[in-house]
């Protein structure tokens, strides 16, 4: 595990790429000092796809992007944050790489020489699928049209670089040749430039590409249409991306190779930790997870990213600190979110939308619809692995490989966890049960599948099968679902059930599940010293890359909840106002989304920083046409409906040019802008407050109103925040800084008392209120005080009357002394809350 010079206090995490590279970020090191941050947190650092603008991509573990810098100015950030007391911690992923493209030499490598390639096995390819056409071939599935189409079109021609004789399909895909291919025909040509002339043929018509198409006909590789991997992909990706290939980071010299160049910054002291990325992807994550420890050359702080059920535990067993924190950011919102609203939000939204189907019902059936359309290759793969299972022995040889399908198709759509970790003769206990549950609702779900079906799928599920199976084969086929479950539910919850159901979206988030409404004070205190006892330093997060709205967008949406009767009142209206004279029409459901974004992202009235109503209706028509997209209702990332993608954006910017709705829609974003701005106050000053390591995503020190991404990695005006630290530090700030003001005195607090703040006693304090949340943290003899007003508002009012422990206080947001009740405190009366340190 990490040791105290590796552990963070806090983290400021940075995108990089080409927009902001390493040069960028060393000039953010003061900044960064002065905020109080201990760490920053770098996006993936290694060469990604030319262009990437997330890093996730890699196309060589080998090399530093050259977008972002070189391995030079990655030493020189390095030691220019170490002179100003930082450290780093880098984004790693070990599932996946880009794919694709003209840049990753291993994966060309593979397209040349097919299963005989060295590094055939390093990707987690299938040479032998169903689909005959296959057989010994690698699906590229990069085609925008269909194959005849792109190749009459002269999409797809010969072409030679320094490599040699290549198939190019839309100038950006390279698809090297056989060996033995390019050999003949420099043998029968005598020059590149001769075979390209002969092979290459007239766009416009087929039959002049006939030669071509024989030569394509014989390669390792099948060139189609990116429509056909949903039936027929033949490799692992990263959910439904073919453009990131899984990779075999369980074997030993594909685990050497892609950690190299990140453990010889870590040997040079120049790394303090990883974030390891999407680790569920893995056939065995704890695994690896002890070889990364076990390779490492010095202690680091491991974090994973890893999606927990409300009611499921990081494991203990794992060698990690933590998680990078979703769960916290779903806790951290239903603490907020007002419990009494539910029922009259939820009447709202049936009046508004019409036809509701419950948040358990559309998760259910989003992921059964995943599985049929975009995950159906890999559904019917494992389904096939699982039959070879079952044909083994006679008393199961009788199940049929597509009953199978059904029925793993079922159990999977019930599945409440991301996956399950058996690897090994002996599940644990908390696998059985998930599996037990979700093959009991399968059972129930479907009466009439035969009852023999289920009684062995939950046999092999839980690696209950009798001796008589080959243990190595059904072990290899549970690895497979364990690494199919995770793309399902997040492209069927995820990225799917949270764009229907919209009856309050600040809820709707990566890690929560919107059925769940709320949290009190008592499992807000219980998940706290929880993460105390067992993870400690695990990080808390409200803003990633990943999540869908910033937590400021949030905060404002979730002020809805403080006064439902206000929001109720006002959205018929504006429908009204709207009038939705579209064609297509809007849906009822896009129109309750798009209200409650503007809401989330209209800019506070003090903030110096507002965008102009040009750029948030460009904004918010991102945000609509993907979220369009996602709800796969109207529209799809597949095939579009282009008229109602039209429609979407001519509404939204309708919508902001109607004087009649900005004015009745301003006084009732007025009437609950502070509401949002306390909530938004309470979230930070309880981040960094609570047991756990805090992230600040890059900006989110200030108001964070992101949509979703990309909105949440677009250009920040750094020198803008800057200005405003500086003005901040000298000074009590002006209008609008509040947050910022915050952030720097909760980190600085956090710099001056380490110790109480990384690993000081959690205990409750008794408010006499249920709307009150307090506790105090301690440390020998240094003390901590928060207090937080969670009554609809968040006026103060409720904890003012809130007895202190025993000791002496001082305000930590006015610096001024506090004694006997949190009356005192002047930041309560101000923002709803206090934070007094004291002894």
């Amino acid at each position: 595990m990490s040791d105290s010079s590796t552990t963070p206090l806090s983290t400021y995490r940075l995108q990089l790429n080409k927009g902001f590279t390493f040069a960028h970020a060393k000039a953010l090191v003061p900044y960064l000092a002065d905020l109080g941050v201990s760490h920053a947190y770098l996006s993936p650092i290694l060469k990604a796809q030319p262009g990437s603008t997330h890093g996730y991509d890699t196309v060589d573990h080998t090399l530093i992007n050259p977008e972002i810098g070189t391995i030079e100015e990655f030493r020189d950030l390095a030691q220019t944050l170490r002179a100003a007391g930082l450290g780093i911690l880098l984004d790693f992923v070990p599932n996946h790489m880009g794919v694709g493209g003209a840049d990753n030499w291993l994966w060309l490598d593979v397209l040349r020489h097919g299963p005989g390639s060295q590094y055939a096995d390093w990707f987690d390819i299938n040479w032998a699928p169903a689909n005959p056409a296959l057989e010994g071939k690698l699906m590229v599935p990069f085609l925008g049209t269909s194959y005849a189409q792109a190749l009459e079109a002269g999409e797809i021609v010969l072409k030679a670089d320094s490599d040699g004789l290549a198939v190019w399909a839309h100038g950006t895909h390279k698809l090297p040749l056989r060996p033995e291919d390019e050999a003949q025909l420099l043998a029968h040509y005598g020059a590149p430039e001769a075979a390209i002339a002969a092979l290459n043929g007239e766009p416009g018509h087929f039959g002049s590409w006939a030669a071509l198409d024989s030569l394509i006909a014989t390669q390792h590789w099948r060139l189609v249409h990116y429509l056909a991997a949903a039936d027929d992909i033949n490799y692992r990706r990263f959910f439904i991306n073919s453009d990131l290939g899984a990779i075999r980071i369980d074997r030993p010299d594909v685990f050497d190779h892609a950690h190299a160049l990140i453990f010889g910054l870590v040997a040079e002291g120049h790394v303090d930790g990883l974030r390891i990325d999407h680790v569920d992807g893995l056939l065995d994550p704890k695994g690896y997870l002890e070889d990364l420890r076990a390779a490492s050359p010095r202690p680091i702080y491991l974090l994973i990213e890893k999606i927990l059920a409300p009611h499921e535990d990081l494991r203990a067993d794992w060698p990690v600190e933590g998680t990078t924190g979703y769960e916290f950011g779903a806790l951290l919102t239903r603490v907020l979110t007002n419990p009494a609203a539910e029922a009259p939000l939820s009447a709202t939204y049936e009046r508004f939308e019409g036809d509701v189907v419950d948040p358990v019902t559309e998760a259910y059936e989003c992921k059964l619809r995943v599985m049929d359309n975009e995950l159906a290759a890999e559904l019917f793969s494992l389904a096939h692995r699982v039959f070879l299972v079952a044909q083994s022995v006679p008393q199961t040889r009788d199940l049929t490989q597509n009953a199978i399908r059904k029925g793993l198709r079922e159990i999977i759509a019930w599945l409440q966890v991301y996956r399950t970790y058996i690897d090994g003769p002996q599940a644990d206990e908390r696998d059985i049960r998930e599996i037990n549950y979700a093959v009991a609702k399968a059972r129930r779900s479907q009466p009439f599948f035969d009852p023999s079906l289920f009684d062995f799928l939950g046999q092999f599920l839980t690696a209950g099968l009798p001796h008589q199976y080959d243990p190595s084969e059904t072990l290899g086929a549970l690895g497979k679902f364990q690494q199919y479950t995770g793309p399902v539910i997040a492209k069927g919850l995820e990225d799917t059930a949270l764009y229907r159901f919209n009856r309050l979206v600040s809820l709707n988030e990566v890690g929560a599940h919107p059925q769940n409404f709320s949290v009190g004070i008592d499992a807000f205190h219980d998940a706290n010293r929880r993460r105390l006892a067992h993870h400690p330093a695990t990080m808390l997060t409200t803003s990633t890359h990943d999540t869908k709205r910033g937590e400021d967008t949030r905060a404002n949406i979730g002020a809805i909840a403080d006064h439902p009767e206000i929001w109720d009142a006002a959205v018929f209206g504006w429908r009204d106002q709207l009038a939705n004279s579209t064609e297509p029409a809007i849906d009822n459901n896009d129109i309750y989304l798009f209200l409650q974004l503007l809401l989330g992202g209209w800019p506070p009235a003090d903030s110096s920083e507002s965008p102009s109503l040009a750029t948030l209706t460009e904004r918010l028509q991102a945000a609509m046409l993907k979220s369009v997209r996602e709800a796969r209702l109207h529209s799809d990332w597949s095939v579009n409906n282009p008229a109602y993608e039209q429609a979407i954006q001519d509404f939204v910017a309708a919508a902001l040019r109607n004087e009649a709705f900005l004015a009745s829609f301003r006084q009732v974003q007025q009437q609950l802008a502070d509401i949002g701005r306390r909530k938004s106050l309470i979230q930070a000053a309880l981040k960094l407050s609570v047991p756990g390591v805090p992230d600040i995503y890059r900006g989110a020190e200030d108001w964070e109103q992101s949509f979703v991404d990309p909105d949440n990695r677009r250009d920040l005006n750094f020198a803008g925040l800057r200005e405003r630290l500086t003005r901040v530090a000298a000074g009590p700030g002006a209008a609008g800084d509040d947050k910022i003001v915050l952030t720097r005195a909760l980190l600085q607090l956090r710099k001056a008392h380490p110790e109480l703040l990384l690993r000081g006693n959690y205990e409750p304090l008794a408010t006499g209120s249920e709307q009150v949340l307090g506790f105090a943290r301690s440390h020998g003899s240094e003390r901590l005080v928060v207090i937080a007003d969670l009554s609809p508002g968040h006026g103060g009012q409720a904890a003012a009357g809130v007895a202190l422990p025993p000791g002496q206080y001082r305000d930590a947001m006015t610096g001024q002394p506090v004694a006997g009740t949190a009356g005192a405190a002047g930041s309560l009366a101000k923002h709803g809350f206090a934070v007094l340190i004291g002894a």
